[in-house]
């Protein structure tokens, strides 16, 4: 059906119409067609939205001959179609059909909307008019792309302990699939005189699982020497930065040597880390190097780390915790609220109800664990000079945490001092500091309990 329309009510988006240019010749051509009388065909719009899906030369013509009501018709994209790759399919049956390029790149862009995995076929091949083998060369570059990311996710989290169902689910694929991907790789590679980068390169994997792979067979010393981490056998571990190969960028990112002294000091190979606030995703990077199993949740997911799964802790601990050997939870800290903290975060909870928060977490953990599950908190004081913004409260301290732990039945075997490094606090803060005569903020402790 179609019906004359006033043209300033047709829209127009550059996003959603499949040619990336158009000729002002042709334009004109047009234009002086319609001022002489010829009648064009009705442009096609978008039913309900106006929106333009196929005339954009009519269009520009119309306004050039300065001609207000303009012939169109509506149609209704096909559910389960692109718009940009329907709109395509329009220009498709018209003389002036899209160039090879244009073509190209409506495909390429369609396949990524539409999170492909296999090349397109048939369908899209009748819609825009060209061969299925031509289509499908568009893409075979992404095709080989995709397959390979997902090659490298499900050996992450392969290794860090998930099952082949339940990395099938996470990667919404069927388990044959993960299976056909085990059999493609290639090994010969990795027991190359390749360095682990060139692996890394032409294999398509992260370096972080060329690495573990590659010290699959070495003990945790190896391991460590390998990373360039000299272990601090003291009760005080003094780290200068984060570790390159564990973590993300992320607010309270923590030094990736820090869990690694935590997994040789309190773990085994194969054993299995639970993190509640994986945050930047450090533990499971250092448990993935260090061989041990781990899962990793936050509030805050991060699509790109397949191995962080989206969960509130306010909903109560994971199952998984139930076959934990050790927790590490390292929570935002009291009234500490860094860019990049999601919306509601426990550290700008009161004083008293962030601690009968924490508190409530740490008696339901140890209703759920097994014996002998061990628990490492990580925490900083937070002061009296803080203190004034919440009346009646002098500070949340270290001796705080301990009684709660201890109400709810944990045994507090250890602490550890892990201070901040000086050099992670600007000269400017320093002076400031200095001049206020205040104490910065550096000491931090790592609790480490039992059940």
């Amino acid at each position: 059906m179609s019906d004359l329309i006033k043209r300033d009510s047709i829209k127009w988006e550059p996003a959603i119409y499949p040619r990336s240019k158009w000729n002002t010749t042709t334009i004109e051509r047009y234009a002086d067609a319609m001022i002489a009388g010829d009648q064009f065909p009705a442009m096609t719009l978008e039913e309900e939205t106006n929106r333009l899906l196929d005339g954009k030369h009519r269009f520009e013509a119309y306004k050039l001959a300065e001609i207000t009501d303009v012939l169109v018709e509506w149609k209704k994209v096909p559910e389960g179609i692109p718009i940009k790759l329907f709109a395509a399919s329009l220009s498709a049956r018209h003389g002036d059909r899209l160039n090879n390029e244009d073509t190209k790149t409506v495909v390429r862009e369609c396949w990524n909307m539409m999170n492909g995995e296999k090349a397109p076929g048939k369908l899209v091949a009748k819609l825009l008019g060209r061969s299925e083998g031509t289509v499908s060369g568009y893409v075979s570059d992404l095709v080989a792309k995709h397959r390979e990311d997902r090659r490298a996710k499900a050996l992450r989290l392969s290794m860090l302990g998930w099952t082949q169902g339940e990395i099938a689910e996470r990667l919404g694929v069927d388990a044959k699939t993960i299976q056909r991907d085990g059999q493609n790789f290639d090994t010969e590679l990795l027991s190359s005189g390749h360095t682990p980068d060139e692996i890394a390169l032409r294999l398509g994997l992260p370096i972080q699982i060329v690495l573990a792979i590659q010290f699959e067979k070495l003990s945790d010393q190896e391991r460590l020497s390998k990373l360039n981490i000299k272990i601090q056998p003291y009760d005080v571990w003094h780290f200068q930065g984060c570790h390159d190969l564990m973590g993300d960028e992320y607010p309270g990112r923590i030094p990736g040597e820090l869990i690694c002294h935590v997994l040789y000091f309190m773990t085994k190979p194969g054993d299995l880390i639970i993190d509640p606030m994986v945050g930047s995703g450090t533990v499971l990077d250092a448990c993935l190097l260090l061989g041990r199993k781990a899962r990793g949740y936050d509030i805050n997911d991060q699509q790109e780390r397949i191995d962080i799964e989206k969960y509130d802790l306010s909903n109560g601990w994971p199952e998984t915790v139930k076959k934990a050997n050790l927790i590490f939870w390292d929570p935002p800290y009291f009234d500490k609220k860094d860019a990049g903290y999601v919306e509601g975060s426990i550290s700008a909870m009161a004083p008293d109800d962030y601690l009968n928060w924490i508190s409530d977490r740490f008696k339901s953990l140890y209703d759920l664990v097994k014996k002998e599950t061990i628990l490492t908190f990580l925490m900083s004081d937070w002061d009296s000079e803080n203190a004034k913004n919440y009346a009646g409260h002098s500070g949340i301290f270290q001796w705080d945490y301990v009684r709660e732990l201890q109400a709810t039945g944990w045994t507090v075997k250890r602490q550890i001092q892990i201070p901040l490094s000086t050099q992670q606090v600007h000269p400017d803060i320093v002076n400031k500091f200095r001049a206020s005569k205040r104490l910065a903020r550096l000491g931090r402790y790592l609790l480490v309990c039992e059940k």
